[in-house]
């Protein structure tokens, strides 16, 4: 995201604060929010180290948004980065605003900011993480118009603390992407799994992007190729499905297997759905129990999102969607994925 740390860095004045780019003596301010607001639970640790926050910005890694006081202090923050494994996608995240400032519209009004201050990188669609163990987030989104596209279940560790908003959480944090495209889109074709293929299609025009056609292929004759990595903040394993070769069976089992023996606590795979090779891909990864999550907006087509619990268990009624029905909806999708999923393991199938 180079591009980043090359915009302009316009200021916006509020009734309360000053609402801006990061400046290198605000890292400390920043490292002092994120402990008051998250404890030293936040999954992104490097937001409590100011050298870090300063190094990242100064690179055009992260493009961080601070509110300050008008004493200086850091009452708010917000940054964007790139979605991890596709650099065309902005994730938006560690949001923050100190509590004695809560309620007075501050968490949009630097959201809003920060998406400004995106204009001329080459994203070309914008997400967010909004955490379901309380609404205020997903509701800051959805006011900016952006939409559900994806329910990625215990994707947070369970220790992640919300102060004085939520008590103790009883379960791996849940969290639901917030998706924006920045351009108007148009897929020409697109390798839809047939079993997701409806709602794919939902969740699309809610994003304002066409699907002219779908079908089905097959994978090609040049070998699978997959990346993979553990994110050691939250635990969770990445897969990112690059082509899908002859071999895609036994290299979507393997893999697995290695991040599950790394200590993965739960999977998350990305598969692109202008690959032929999608649905076969994709039919592998639920053999495998991997159930599908949602979808994100690329450059030349969608990611199918699939996720793995593990031996993680998630209750579905514990999750929050703000009253959403995209996200509703979704919630009933997925659940009944599981419920499919673990009615077949149960007869043997």
């Amino acid at each position: 995201m180079q591009a980043c740390a090359q915009q302009t860095n316009p200021v916006l004045v509020v009734a309360e604060a000053e609402i801006r780019r990061i400046q290198p003596e605000d890292a400390p301010g920043v490292a002092r929010l994120m402990q008051d607001v998250y404890g030293n639970t936040y999954p992104k640790k490097y937001v409590y180290d100011p050298v870090q926050l300063r190094v990242k910005n100064a690179k055009g890694e992260v493009l961080s948004v601070v509110a300050a006081g008008p004493e200086g202090a850091v009452i708010g923050y917000a940054a964007l980065s790139a979605y991890y494994g596709y650099p065309e996608i902005g994730l938006l995240g560690s949001m923050a605003v100190t509590p004695s400032c809560r309620g007075r519209g501050l968490a949009g009004t630097i959201l809003r900011h920060l998406i400004a201050c995106s204009d001329g990188t080459e994203f070309r669609a914008l997400t967010g993480g909004a955490f379901t163990a309380h609404p205020h987030s997903q509701r800051a989104m959805e006011h900016e118009g952006f939409s559900p596209s994806a329910l990625l279940l215990g994707s947070q560790p369970q220790e992640i603390s919300f102060r004085e908003l939520t008590g103790a959480l009883s379960q791996r944090e849940s969290v639901v992407f917030y998706t924006k495209a920045l351009h108007e889109e148009e897929f020409a074709f697109q390798y839809l799994p047939e079993d997701h293929r409806k709602t794919i299609r939902e969740i699309s025009g809610k994003l304002g992007i066409r699907i002219n056609a779908d079908g089905s292929g097959k994978p090609g004759r040049a070998r699978t190729v997959i990346e993979k990595t553990i994110n050691p903040d939250t635990g969770a394993g990445l897969i990112w499905i690059r082509r899908a070769g002859p071999d895609y069976r036994e290299a979507v089992a393997d893999t697995a297997r290695q991040l599950r023996a790394r200590g993965a606590q739960v999977m998350r795979m990305h598969v692109d759905l202008n690959d032929p090779g999608a649905n076969a891909v994709v039919a592998a990864a639920e053999e495998a129990g991997f159930i599908f999550a949602g979808i994100l907006p690329g450059e030349e087509g969608y990611i199918l999102i699939l996720q793995h619990l593990q031996d993680i268990t998630i209750d579905l009624r514990k999750i929050q969607t703000g009253g959403n029905a995209c996200s509703e909806r979704l919630l009933s999708y997925i659940g009944a994925q599981m419920k499919e999923h673990e009615d077949g393991a149960g007869s043997g199938s």
